[in-house]
């Protein structure tokens, strides 16, 4: 019986990082269809943010110098020469002793370097009182300070989100180019494996893995495009996999990548001219995985255990291939937990809000189980050269969620 060699998450993440070749076609899409997409350029503006000097109150533009010393006691009367209309270039000049009345937004008008709220002002007809001081450029939103034009804004790579776009669009940016989807392919394995809204028999279950791998690849904007439930079968599988690599870039394979009689992951990449570089890894749960080439594409056999098959894709095949990092929380950890020291050990935990700050709750369970995937709200990782964690020390927590 051949035995798999164990190499550690980090070293397994730079071997499938070296070996990541695939190159991903491009198109232009509108920014409102962008959301969660990797840019495939880098955005540079074309003009400056603002593009002009603009208001942040309603209020009188002035010139600083004439408002110096203002106050209740003593105010500084000015001449009203006229308002500024929104969208448009005032033809008032502001000079010494002058005045325009400014909406909030508005363009500065030439002459000026300031503006004075209107609350501390007084309207009397074509006089305004002045009744508080501002220095150079206060309550004014100057031009470029925001972006400059030709300034570089967003890089290549980068996922976009609801705050890239609001950036798109201030700079009138109506299209972009982005990357096409990365496309997988999952394939189930298993005689005891059957599909969801069967008659379940004894010794059966239901297919967990097919359905959890697509969720978490539609979250991580990849893309599905063909599923297999295939029964321990060597020929079925060889065939299934020659299938998926023609239609997709990584092909996912739940069950068979350990050292069992029915475990025919190994053999069915070797059969078709796959190359395998890991066979085992470091890692708890989700040691049996299996990750290979096969010309530029990946196959990766995933422990068939719905919990490890979840942590393998989490910690390796979305932050490489889906660019997705997890937002992370810190914590402080209820109990002690034991880890397996040479393995990175990986816990599902709670969150609990207290006076005290964010207190982190493990979960015990197998790796069969699915129901902490549902309640846990992230999970914790005990380093390979940790024999475990104390109560009360501080952990970072990855969280689930999008």
């Amino acid at each position: 019986m051949k035995f798999f060699k164990t190499v550690s998450l980090d070293m397994a993440f730079k071997e499938i990082s070296n070996k990541n070749n695939i190159i991903l076609k491009t198109e232009k899409i509108e920014i409102e269809n962008s959301l969660g997409r990797i840019l495939a350029e880098d955005i540079y503006s074309e003009l400056d943010l603002p593009s002009f000097n603009r208001s942040t109150v309603d209020g009188y533009a002035v010139k600083v110098k004439d408002v110096f010393g203002a106050s209740d006691f003593s105010p500084v009367p000015l001449n009203l020469k006229g308002t500024v209309v929104m969208g448009q270039k005032s033809e008032h000049i502001v000079e010494s002793g002058s005045c325009v009345y400014i909406p909030t937004g508005g363009m500065l008008p030439e002459g000026a370097d300031g503006v004075v709220m209107i609350e501390d002002c007084e309207f009397l007809g074509d006089e305004i009182l002045i009744n508080k001081g501002i220095s150079n450029h206060s309550n004014l939103i100057l031009k470029g300070s925001e972006i400059q034009k030709n300034q570089k804004i967003i890089s290549k790579g980068e996922r976009i989100t609801s705050g890239h776009i609001g950036v798109l669009a201030s700079i009138g940016r109506k299209e972009i180019e982005i990357f096409e989807k990365i496309k997988f392919s999952i394939i189930s394995t298993g005689d005891e494996v059957v599909p969801i809204g069967s008659t379940l028999k004894i010794g059966e279950v239901y297919d967990i893995n097919t359905h959890i791998f697509s969720s978490l690849i539609e979250e991580g904007a990849g893309e599905v495009v063909h599923k297999f439930l295939v029964k321990d079968s060597l020929e079925l599988l060889s065939k299934n996999l020659k299938d998926a690599l023609e239609k997709s870039h990584v092909v996912l394979i739940s069950g068979g990548s350990s050292v069992g009689m029915k475990d025919f992951t190994e053999k069915a990449i070797e059969s078709i001219g796959g190359e395998i570089f890991i066979h085992g890894m470091a890692i708890k749960p989700g040691k049996p995985t299996i990750v290979a080439t096969y010309k530029d594409k990946f196959i990766f056999g995933m422990p068939g255990h719905p919990q490890s098959g979840v942590n393998v894709f989490r910690v390796l095949v979305e932050k490489i291939f889906l660019n997705r990092h997890r937002t992370v929380v810190l914590g402080k950890l209820t109990e002690n937990l034991y880890g397996d020291p040479g393995k990175t050990c990986f816990v599902n935990v709670s969150l609990l809000y207290s006076e005290d700050g964010i207190k982190v709750q493990p979960f015990q369970s197998k790796s069969s189980m699915i129901r902490p995937v549902l309640d846990a709200c992230g999970f914790i990782s005990i380093p390979e050269h940790r024999e475990g964690l104390y109560a009360g020390e501080i952990v970072e927590v990855i969280l689930n969620g999008k």
